[in-house]
């Protein structure tokens, strides 16, 4: 594939991601679920292009998305982990298999600690206690319900990678030459 391909194909990615989490900014309750949607489509350009398009347009989406809405998490959240776990993903599968769960849970706990610190020290977002329990026990089951949902937006990306190979690819094949 020729480098004006290349660009073209980068191009439409960071407008489709673009467009995902500015509907998801309209509607609060999508807003997280659309980026992890954005985030998926990484998967598509780290399969077809190779990572130097992958970071491209990983950091075009997040800025284009951060000058819009500044004061959103959304396009943190992008930034720190759902945008670039695809292909952080594709490093971790390619070491030895007993390794990827630990590996995969450690980067999990560890984009979730760095959006909760840029969050509240940084864009001063308050937290506040849910149904009268302590703050460390509202963190410690916010914590393990995010590891949970980590782990089943692991599972789309795996799913949707096959769902590509066996019924995308073949049909853009011809395009993507």
């Amino acid at each position: 594939m020729n480098k004006t391909k290349k660009m073209t194909v980068s191009a439409i990615t960071v407008a489709l991601g673009v467009s995902l989490m500015l509907i998801g900014s309209l509607v609060p309750q999508l807003d997280l679920t659309l980026s992890c949607l954005a985030g998926v489509l990484m998967a598509f350009i780290y399969i077809e292009l190779g990572s130097p398009y992958t970071y491209l347009v990983w950091l075009c989406t997040s800025l284009i998305v951060a000058i819009i809405f500044p004061l959103g998490l959304m396009w943190l959240a992008y930034l720190v982990m759902f945008g670039i776990y695809p292909v952080i993903k594709g490093y971790i599968e390619r070491l030895r298999r007993p390794l990827w769960l630990p590996i995969k849970l450690l980067y999990a706990a560890v984009s979730m600690a760095v959006l909760f610190l840029i969050s509240t020290f940084i864009m001063g977002i308050k937290t506040e206690s849910f149904f009268g329990l302590p703050m460390e026990l509202c963190y410690a089951i916010l914590a393990l319900f995010a590891i949970v949902c980590f782990l089943l937006y692991d599972r789309l990306i795996c799913v949707f990678v096959r769902f590509y190979y066996a019924r995308i690819r073949p049909k853009i094949k011809s395009f993507l030459k």
